[in-house]
């Protein structure tokens, strides 16, 4: 069975109060929750993980979603998206619109060309932002909450960031919320005290690096476990099953995970090395 994450609870109140406000129609609630910090932090992650704890279905838009040669379709992309949404709510079902790094497709660039998609996506979110429930052409629909995940808030577009439209959140989790993201993380392969050590010694490491850490230990796994295997075959067939042979593992209890951590910053590239210097 898979673990779940443990979200900090601090993220999950943000959200799961977003959601109550939205689907409860509360007079002048923004529309828009935006989760903005710096890569690698889990925003996507524990977003998702939060939804499937409360059992919300999400219907997601990528930034490479939001890109097209013919102009208006990325808007009207949008706009359909949230109209399915909104019925989907209609039906009983809890519903969010979740738009992730929003900032790379409608960010304000010192290079950026200002395109018509560009344009259109903005004044389609203002628009939705305004009048959540009724939309010309369509008529009254069910107000659908929406969030966006992005690295760099002050890069949108200020009339859509502005109060009422959106209520931002800046993540960055501190030791004690990384602390406990790294139990979930690292249960049944790590010790306690070993999860904590790494939490205080990589603290400005992003939760990216732990889950390529957990992956670095989980592949030495594989290798004891799996050592004579020669039929990937037999693997492809039954993935669930050599999954938990790696997952239960003994040799789990062998691996120096703060040694590994280290080996892992020291042939990391630049973007591991900079958390760590002064």
């Amino acid at each position: 069975m898979t673990q779940q994450p443990s979200v900090p609870g601090r993220f999950l109140s943000e959200v799961s109060r977003h959601l109550t406000l939205s689907f409860t129609d509360i007079p002048d609630h923004p529309l828009i929750l935006g989760i903005f910090g710096p890569p690698g932090e889990g925003k996507t992650f524990q977003l998702r993980a939060v939804l499937a704890e409360l059992r919300v279905h999400s219907t997601t838009i990528n930034a490479a979603d939001l890109e097209s040669d013919r102009a208006g379709q990325p808007g009207k992309m949008l706009l359909e998206q949230y109209v399915v949404a909104a019925r989907d709510i209609e039906r009983g079902v809890p519903t969010v619109m979740v738009i992730n790094d929003i900032d790379t497709t409608v960010g304000e660039w010192e290079k950026h060309t200002g395109t018509i998609n560009h344009q259109q996506l903005l004044a389609q979110l203002m628009h939705l932002a305004d009048s959540p429930a009724h939309i010309p052409r369509i008529g009254p629909v069910r107000r659908v909450p929406v969030i966006v995940t992005g690295n760099d808030f002050t890069k949108l577009y200020a009339p859509l960031r502005r109060p009422g439209r959106m209520k931002a959140m800046a993540w960055l989790p501190t030791i004690d919320e990384k602390h406990a993201v790294l139990g979930a993380m690292f249960a049944g392969i790590a010790s306690e005290q070993t999860i904590k050590e790494l939490a205080e010694q990589y603290h400005r490491m992003p939760v990216a690096f732990f889950a390529q850490l957990k992956v670095e230990a989980l592949g030495l796994m594989a290798t004891t476990v799996l050592r004579d295997l020669t039929d990937y075959e037999e693997v492809v067939r039954h993935p669930a099953r050599y999954a938990r042979y790696i997952m239960a593992a003994s040799a789990a209890d062998s691996i120096d995970m703060l040694a590994l951590a280290a080996d892992l910053v020291r042939n990391g590239d630049a973007v591991h090395r900079q958390y760590l210097e002064p």
